[in-house]
């Protein structure tokens, strides 16, 4: 496999990308090679339609790595498209293990989702076909397990700093935590007060949260959810 092109509206970070897999980087969609046989678009979810309404007429397939964005954005513009897609969180800062991540694939041809899978197995180890509705509701179920878990540490982050202490007295805690959940049913990993219906114990953390409304809302909502999940059936 050969990365020709590496395409970015910010040319110097298209550079330094293009640099790391031998290719030539691109400052603008309407400069992009057309006899590619692939086109990935990693863009944002609400970039993608713009992306897709610059590039040129192409013959080769065009893709996108949204959890969220249905493949008939493509329709219009292109005859071959499709998704590739993997369920993992990226960041400059930090290299994923790709022996890991698995990568969910489709496309408006069998041909084309068999192209997709077997590009998937040459730098991934888990590969699946997979629809529109089950890629989106993959990516919901994502948001929880990642973005608002994240959130929830950068809220305990605050609460501890406040005091003088580090979130470090809680990494135990958090890999212990993940752990049950690889290892067991969410449903029966859960504990805490809310999970015991301790009353006393909800009530203290809610007036400790009294200068943090926002906090207090996420603390409310989070114990209404265990509570009724958990003693109200």
């Amino acid at each position: 496999m050969i990365i020709a092109e590496v395409v970015g509206r910010n040319m110097l970070k298209a550079i330094d990308l293009a640099k790391l897999c031998g290719a030539k980087p691109v400052g603008k969609l309407e400069q992009v090679s057309q006899d590619a046989d692939l086109y990935v678009i990693a863009v944002s979810d609400d970039a993608i339609e713009e992306v897709i309404n610059s590039l040129p007429s192409l013959d080769g397939l065009v893709v996108h790595t949204s959890g969220m964005k249905s493949q008939q954005v493509f329709e219009r513009n292109f005859a071959r498209f499709g998704i590739f897609y993997p369920l993992q969180t990226f960041s400059f800062e930090r290299k994923p293990d790709f022996s890991t991540i698995p990568v969910f694939v489709q496309s408006n041809s069998d041909e084309d989702t068999q192209l997709l899978w077997a590009l998937g197995k040459m730098i991934l180890s888990e590969v699946h076909v997979i629809s529109d509705t089950q890629r989106q509701r993959l990516h919901l179920a994502a948001v929880f397990v990642n973005n608002f878990c994240n959130a929830m540490y950068s809220i305990a982050d605050e609460i501890l700093t406040a005091e003088g202490l580090s979130f470090n007295a809680l990494k135990p805690l958090l890999m212990e935590t993940a752990l049950k959940a690889l290892q067991m049913p969410p449903r029966e990993a859960q504990t805490g007060p809310a999970r015991r219906n301790d009353q006393g114990t909800l009530k203290q953390h809610f007036q400790l949260l009294q200068q943090h409304p926002d906090f207090q809302k996420v603390y409310q909502t989070m114990t209404d959810y265990i509570l009724n999940h958990y003693h109200n059936k």
